[in-house]
């Protein structure tokens, strides 16, 4: 395999977080939100899965409507 080639006035291990944008508090809060807001989400995905899961395990049947 061969590895990536490093940009000229890059450093290497540089992320895109620490550009110069991330420096304005109102971006941080906004890239905060939008983080915290997506794994929410999943979460709440993973979470109706699993109970589902162990609702039918346990019952045999499909869970209520809520």
């Amino acid at each position: 395999m061969r590895r990536p080639r490093e940009r000229a006035g890059r450093r290497a291990g540089r992320l895109w977080l620490n550009a110069p944008g991330m420096d304005n508090d109102l971006v941080k809060r906004l890239a905060w939100s939008g983080l915290l807001a997506g794994v929410g989400a999943l979460t709440s995905i993973v979470a109706n899965r699993i109970a589902t899961a162990i609702w039918v395990r346990v019952t045999g049947e499909d869970p209520p409507d809520a």
